[in-house]
């Protein structure tokens, strides 16, 4: 048996503390999530929503609740005051420096060309609804999946001084890269989000939706089942969903779907219902970055065809579906920023032709924004892929 470690047994502490303050729902294999004990409901505008739920969000992104009283003492600790200031001055200095520069962007060059979007497909996401909000805002829903769990939020009114700091820690170590970067690093989302406190990618969802200033209206903890339906209870073959209602101040609701399954050729033939639900969210505009250029190989050209059948846009950097893929009779390609060899963990992914495109300089428009693995270089990729009208 291994050693347990001080660090170990806080972590199993903190997961017992929180299981006594989670009203769950228990999923037919072990899938759970938080909802609200019959919280109150206030208003945003005109749309009902969850007042526990969001103040939870609230919290873990270092605002104050709504409900000042019911989480008085959490916001009161040391920990958590020192978590506001740091993630208030990383918020400012990410908006400054990159957030507020892409919504310029997506008004000068995004939203007039790539029309309304009822439905937004971010594959490969990991929790990272930020980015994919800050460029389509006005989306019905939101289709987010990748490798973690849905997960839960935390009972923050039950932890300890000391369980507190901890889940601000996990909370602090998950965010770091998007912040820094712009992208997550799997194998630290892994590491801080499944094996944590933070039970998953709802607690970091539900901080970006915080601080995009939404209300939790709802939050389910669903199944996609093997005939691509979206339910409360599955088959064993299912993929685990979340299902999240929000609203922001004077804007009709809006849903995010996160579920967990792996992409590759050869998981989609054990698990068919993640392909029939995907097809069955079509038309649908496709969003992708730092995707680890896994579509550059044939183990995903199950996931690669769908997206380029399926997709009316597609706004990706060069990690996503390869340039060679777009052929001129079905597509307009626009080109952003600047093309070079991908890193060094992705020294695959180079695309001599998409090299070629770049080239030709009169064709390319700048990007004032970091996006992509090329985060500290100001060579960051950018491709919008306008499906052509036929007939």
């Amino acid at each position: 048996m291994p050693r347990l470690t001080v660090s170990r047994l806080v972590l199993i502490a903190l997961a017992i503390s929180l299981s006594l303050g989670l009203a769950i729902a228990q999923r037919q294999h072990g899938v759970t999530l938080v909802t609200s004990a019959a919280a109150p409901s206030a208003r945003q505008g005109t749309v009902a929503y969850d007042r526990d739920l969001t103040d939870a969000a609230r919290v873990l992104a270092g605002l104050a609740p709504e409900q000042a009283d019911r989480l008085s003492g959490v916001v009161s600790q040391p920990a958590w005051q020192e978590w506001k200031r740091e993630f208030d001055a990383d918020w400012t200095r990410a908006t400054t420096e990159r957030f507020d520069r892409m919504r310029t962007w997506r008004e000068e060059q995004l939203s007039g060309q790539a029309g309304p979007c009822s439905t937004l497909m971010y594959p490969f996401s990991g929790p990272d609804i930020l980015n994919a909000y800050l460029l389509f805002p006005g989306c019905r829903t939101y289709v987010l999946f990748g490798l973690e769990h849905p997960g839960t939020l935390p009972a923050l009114e039950r932890l300890s001084p000391a369980l507190l700091s901890e889940l601000l820690a996990h909370v602090r170590l998950a965010l770091g890269d998007l912040l820094a970067r712009n992208y997550f690093i799997t194998r630290h989302m892994m590491t801080e989000v499944d094996a944590s406190d933070l039970h998953g990618n709802f607690p970091l969802m539900a901080v970006f939706l915080a601080r995009l200033d939404a209300r939790i209206i709802s939050a389910r903890a669903l199944e996609i089942d093997r005939d691509g339906e979206l339910r409360a209870s599955a088959d064993r073959g299912a993929a685990p969903a979340l299902e999240v209602t929000f609203a922001r101040d004077g804007c009709a609701p809006q849903t995010l779907v996160y579920f967990r399954a792996q992409a590759e050729d050869q998981a989609l033939k054990i698990h068919p219902g993640v392909v029939r639900y995907l097809e069955r969210q079509a038309p649908f505009v496709t969003f992708m970055k730092s995707a680890s250029y896994l579509l550059h190989t044939d183990q995903f050209s199950v996931m690669r065809h769908l997206l380029l059948e399926r997709s009316s846009t597609i706004l990706q950097d060069d990690s996503g579906v390869p340039y060679r893929f777009f052929p001129a009779q079905e597509w307009n390609v626009r080109l952003y920023g600047r093309y070079q060899k991908p890193v060094r963990d992705f020294n695959y992914g180079f695309q001599p032709d998409l090299a070629k495109a770049y080239a030709v300089e009169n064709t390319v428009k700048p990007l004032t924004f970091s996006f992509g693995y090329h985060w500290e270089t100001g060579s960051s990729t950018v491709m919008l892929a306008l499906r052509k009208r036929t007939g």
